[in-house]
């Protein structure tokens, strides 16, 4: 089973204790009810967890689905949740959520408006066409997959090479004048297989347990993104 990340970058506020006191707790919920039995639905931060440059936690979202049966549709509650980690790294202080691209934008704008009453508090972290042209350059045996974007061809909106082509090093190169690399699936040292692309989807595709995978998004992803501009 692949594991999903996104990482975000904190602009405002950067103080974890602060960002604690506020989340510590939180409770956005409302009654609903289901089929004559009353349920929650909304928002529960749970599980925080203040440690040394870090603040976990699992933020809880509830709602009703409507789910088909043959020929009628039964409404259904149901949770979702989804891990966080805010992580200090030096002077800035990014926010790991464990979920697909979708959830996690969610999350992190949920958490945005919480901390900072506004939604550009928390912004996607992001890794220059460089950065991933870097990580396949210095190991480009451990690499999968490259695509690239912002291709300069006629009605050609991405390039990729796998397997054998990345060896072509002629290919690469001509792709690079081509277009910006969008995407790389490599291996790591340690035999995981990860996926990133610049604004900073991380998939560990290697069955792994959760904690090994974050290790590796805070060693192999976070140090390469970009600042983001002075505000």
């Amino acid at each position: 089973m692949v594991i999903a990340f996104k990482v975000f970058e904190v602009i405002e506020p950067k103080d974890l204790d602060l960002i604690a006191s506020k989340l510590r707790g939180l409770r956005l919920v409302e009654e609903e009810e289901v089929d004559g039995r009353v349920v929650e639905t909304g928002v529960v931060v749970r599980d925080l967890d203040f440690g040394e440059g870090v603040l976990r936690g699992i933020v809880e979202e509830s709602f009703i689905v409507s789910l088909r049966y043959r020929d009628e549709y039964i409404r259904v509650p149901a949770t979702v949740e989804a891990p966080f980690e805010f992580y200090e790294r030096g002077e800035r202080l990014f926010l790991i959520v464990e979920a697909k691209k979708s959830r996690a934008n969610r999350v992190a704008g949920l958490l945005s408006q919480i901390i900072a009453d506004k939604k550009n508090a928390i912004v996607e972290a992001y890794l220059p066409h460089e950065a991933l042209k870097a990580l396949h350059e210095e190991n480009p045996g451990g690499t999968r997959v490259i695509f690239f974007d912002d291709v300069k061809l006629p009605g050609v909106k991405k390039l990729s090479l796998y397997g054998e082509q990345l060896a072509d090093t002629r290919l690469y190169q001509e792709y690079l004048k081509l277009g910006k690399i969008w995407y790389v699936v490599f291996e790591t040292e340690d035999g995981l297989v990860v996926g990133v692309t610049r604004n900073c989807v991380v998939t560990v595709f290697s069955r792994v347990d959760p904690e090994i995978a974050l290790d590796v998004v805070k060693e192999k992803i976070i140090p390469r993104t970009q600042p983001p501009p002075v505000q």
